[in-house]
């Protein structure tokens, strides 16, 4: 097992999300949530406590970017680091919000600790997703001075009602596009239409919580502005900028609760990104941030040619 000194790579903690989690593992019976990790340590040179509330609107780019940037902390202390998490971690202050010294602490935990699979919205900028949809679970792969470092991985327990939830509905979608089949994501995007009930989009999360999930709307807003659909780009637009203050889950348009990372960075993501983030060419998997993830974006498509030739190929 690779070993990081504590104290010397920065990675994000995830800030609460409330009642909420942010992925559908309640398909697969996971009792881990993404969005229940906290580090408290103040031993922590770099740790910055998030607030436990949500964002007061108007939101703008620059508060989303500080709330991310607020996450980040040295290995110390106590908690979970999901590489998942991380990989978003990456992706937004680096492209999105400009923030490079931040991102390359990033980068250079994640080469610490390689996988060739972040969770289902590796698709959001450029790494193809497998299929079909399996459920996901947890696996602790390191301790670094008291801090889990943790992988997402696949099981072998497929999911065949997908359509039921919003997300894997958006990553089907883009996973279609980035292949060249503009039909099977359209088709794709009308099923999620079926779901959205002016409101939010009424899956079987809701069905079960009562409560929306904010980054399903960006989630959207990313999707249609890959087949260019721009009114449908403008109305979920308009959800996220009515939702105050911006939340993980929401109501009617109040939010509820508190904000994490992964709902941050989709919504930095959604508006502020053009799908594909980076064009995909080739096949293969991670290695260890010395193969380079050319022309494609994270829905599915990221793999790896062997000798980097930008910067955007040297990401993991």
């Amino acid at each position: 097992m690779v070993g990081v000194e504590a104290g010397v790579v920065s990675v994000f903690r995830v800030a609460s999300g409330g009642r909420g989690a942010y992925v559908w593992l309640v398909l697969v019976g996971v009792l881990v949530l993404l969005v229940g990790v906290l580090f408290h340590s103040s031993a922590s040179p770099r740790l910055v406590v998030a607030s436990e509330v949500g964002i007061p609107q108007p939101l703008t780019r620059e508060r989303l970017c500080g709330f991310i940037a607020s996450l980040a902390v040295d290995l110390g202390g106590r908690g979970v680091c999901y590489t998942s998490s991380n990989h978003l971690a990456y992706y937004v202050p680096r492209y999105v919000c400009g923030y490079r010294e931040l991102a390359d602490s990033a980068y250079r935990f994640l080469e610490s600790y390689p996988t060739d699979f972040y969770d289902y919205h590796q698709i959001l900028v450029g790494r193809p997703i497998p299929q079909p949809f399996t459920g996901v679970e947890h696996v602790l792969v390191d301790v670094v001075s008291n801090v889990g470092v943790v992988h997402v991985r696949r099981t072998a327990n497929e999911i065949t009602d997908y359509y039921r939830y919003a997300n894997p509905i958006v990553y089907r979608a883009l996973h279609h596009l980035l292949r060249g089949d503009r039909g099977g994501s359209v088709e794709e995007l009308g099923r999620l239409e079926g779901l959205w009930d002016g409101r939010g989009f009424a899956d079987a999360y809701y069905e079960g919580s009562g409560w929306y999930e904010t980054y399903k709307p960006a989630l959207a807003l990313y999707a249609y502005k890959a087949v260019s659909r721009r009114g449908a780009v403008e109305r979920y637009a308009a959800k996220l900028m009515s939702t105050n203050p911006f939340t993980t889950l929401y109501g009617d348009s109040t939010g509820e609760g508190d904000l994490n990372l992964e709902t941050a960075a989709v919504t930095l993501l959604a508006p502020y990104s053009t799908p594909p983030v980076y064009p995909y060419a080739g096949t293969g998997t991670h290695d260890r941030g010395r193969r380079c993830h050319s022309t494609d974006s994270r829905s599915g498509s990221r793999t790896s040619s062997e000798a980097p030739t930008n910067e955007v190929s040297k990401a993991p």
